[in-house]
């Protein structure tokens, strides 16, 4: 009984969390739209980005044994988001379109690497592109809050 209750509570959770993630990309369509947004907003997605890397950081690296330069990303990926909104609310979509495209670039590299782990396969080249576009993308923020 006590199973099927936690099966029910994880169903959940991920429909939840799904239901977050389609509001949460609702809302920066509309910023994208209308050409403005609020820090609210897009601290939120800070929050979804960080909340959706986490299980699939978590699952790399049980499977490298820990790799300390992947540890952070999630953390990392959240951070940038309000960078790309003027002080008075318009969104900058150059910048934000950059960030998208660097964090789209990381996610895809995040999956050939847990791919080829699972397949028994060393990694080193896609580790080594990882931590180039997650240093790529710590420039770009850094661009950004100057």
């Amino acid at each position: 009984m006590t199973v099927r209750r936690n099966n029910v509570r994880r169903r959940r959770k991920l429909e939840s969390n799904l239901g977050e993630t389609v509001r949460i990309a609702s809302i920066v369509q509309k910023g994208v739209d209308t050409g403005r947004s609020s820090y609210v907003e897009m601290r939120a997605l800070a929050r979804t980005t960080n909340r959706n890397l986490r299980p699939k950081v978590r699952a790399i690296l049980e499977l490298l044994k820990g790799d300390e330069a992947i540890k952070g990303l999630p953390a990392e990926m959240s951070e940038g988001y309000t960078e790309v909104l003027t002080p008075n609310g318009n969104v900058r979509q150059d910048k934000l379109d950059s960030l998208l495209s660097i964090d789209g670039d990381i996610v895809t590299c995040l999956g050939i690497i847990e791919s080829e782990l699972k397949n028994r396969s060393a990694p080193s080249e896609s580790l080594k592109a990882l931590k180039d576009l997650v240093q790529e993308r710590k420039k770009f923020v850094a661009a950004l809050r100057a």
